[in-house]
Order: C-alpha cells, then sequence, then structure tokens
C-alpha cells in the first residue's frame, strides 16, 4: 500500500511579503524612483501607465498605503487607482507562481505576464485563462464589489517597459499579501 503524499509535501513553497513594513500613507506616482515605487523587503513595486476599459491609457493614477481591510489580507496594503504596479524580484529573476490577496470595488482590471497584457471587468474574468503562458486561478472572490485571493502560475520572466515579472492594475483595487515561489 502507497501512502499518499501530506499536504505540505505538495504545497507550494511560497515566500510572502506582507507588505506591512511600508509606511502608512506613502503614496506613488509614474515617475523617477523613489517617487514611483514601493520597496519592501523582498520586492520591488513600481507605477507604470494603466489602460483603461475603452482601450486608452491613463498616466494619471496613484497608489497609496493604508489599513483599511479591503483586500481582506493582513495589516498595511496598497489602494490602486487608475494605475498599474509591476511585482519585481529583481532583473533576471524568474517567478514560478504568484499569489496575493486583491479588493476589487470598481472599474477594470489590468494584468501583464510574459508581455501580454489582458484588460478585463473583473478578477473573475481570469480564472482558468492563460496571460503569456501563465494561468491564473482565482481562488476566492473576484466578482467585483468584494475581495479574494487570485494565484497565477507558470514561468514569469522580466517583461518590457520594466513591468516586473508580473504586473496587476486596477481602479478602486486594493492589493496585499503578495506570495510569490521561485
Amino acid at each position: 500500500m502507497t501512502t499518499p503524499p501530506s499536504p505540505s509535501s505538495t504545497a507550494p513553497a511560497y515566500t510572502c511579503e506582507p507588505l506591512d513594513s511600508l509606511t502608512l500613507g506613502k503614496t506613488i506616482t509614474i515617475g523617477p524612483p523613489p517617487g514611483s515605487s514601493y520597496q519592501p523587503p523582498l520586492m520591488d513595486i513600481a507605477a507604470h501607465p494603466f489602460t483603461l476599459a475603452n482601450n486608452t491609457t491613463t498616466a494619471n493614477g496613484h497608489a497609496k498605503t493604508e489599513n483599511s481591510g479591503k483586500a481582506g489580507g493582513s495589516g498595511v496594503e496598497i489602494r490602486v487607482n487608475n494605475l498599474t504596479l509591476s511585482i519585481s524580484r529583481g532583473f533576471g529573476q524568474v517567478l514560478r507562481r504568484v499569489r496575493f490577496s486583491f479588493g476589487e470595488y470598481g472599474g477594470n482590471i489590468n494584468v501583464s505576464a510574459n508581455n501580454q497584457l489582458v484588460n478585463v471587468d473583473n478578477f473573475s474574468a481570469l480564472h482558468r485563462k492563460t496571460i503569456g503562458g501563465v494561468e491564473a486561478t482565482v481562488l476566492s472572490g473576484g466578482l467585483g464589489h468584494d475581495n479574494g485571493v487570485i494565484e497565477f502560475s507558470g514561468t514569469m520572466r522580466d517583461q518590457q517597459n520594466g513591468l516586473g515579472q508580473l504586473a496587476v492594475g486596477g481602479q478602486e483595487l486594493w492589493i496585499d499579501d503578495i506570495c510569490f515561489e521561485q
């Protein structure tokens, strides 16, 4: 008789960045560093233009650190409005999985992986979709006006235009507890 593997041996080996090291109230916009990025200990998170639902692009958005609990995560979270945030472990790094908590309360969502951008109404539209060879799985929530968790699985390499290994943006979007596997 073969013993099935224990849950811990099959679970992904995530490293998580809860964002709690970020200063509350810090706002970033598109521009030169440091005003255009957050630098928690495990990654760089930078500001980039956002594509609206009508496919026009805006560079007038902003992101701000808050502690409102809208993403359903722990402590400090990032509120995103008309902005795309790149998630990068550093130039030349490759991510295999990324998972984060989100709160989406209006507008559309941008996701970019391996230089392929998708623009959708809600995270639920990404469930079981492949973006640049990376599969998105909505683990909870995602219907709009709610919070939840999404996971991206696949090889995520550096993208053009400094978009890190994965980029996500929105309007009235909160992000927290970014976990990754290399």
